[in-house]
């Protein structure tokens, strides 16, 4: 993955943990797929995983995907990482979407990055 300190400086400057998780089974929700989760650890289970979030991939919804696609679900899923600073010490939760995307992937990468196409929609260079 490009680095892009700038854009993840939150997560990277906290001590939070993610683990990445492949699943073998295909997702689906309200008939559409689901390429990749991040979750949050519930204090349930926090006392037997060492993680605060997991992210999954679908590897059967992402077969297809080109590595730049790769990279732009999994910077989707770490947007959904949240951390917030209070008076009584660190909270997480999870990001819910701007849209179905977030502003900065759709601007980078446009809307449909996902499709098999996506190189023909990219958004336009500005300048």
């Amino acid at each position: 993955m490009r680095q892009r300190p700038e854009e993840f400086a939150e997560i990277l400057d906290s001590d939070v943990r993610i683990a990445y998780l492949s699943s073998e089974k295909e997702k689906k929700k309200n008939h559409c797929i689901i390429f990749g989760e991040c979750h949050k650890v519930s204090s349930e289970y926090s006392w037997c995983c060492p993680y605060d979030f997991y992210i999954v991939v679908y590897e059967p919804n992402v077969v297809d995907f080109s590595e730049e696609q790769l990279e732009t679900l999994i910077r989707h899923e770490l947007h959904h990482v949240g951390i917030e600073y209070t008076d009584k010490g660190l909270k997480y939760y999870v990001v819910p979407h701007d849209v179905e995307e977030f502003w900065a992937i759709i601007d980078e990468q446009g809307l449909h990055w996902s499709e098999r196409d996506a190189e023909r929609r990219k958004p336009k260079e500005q300048g």
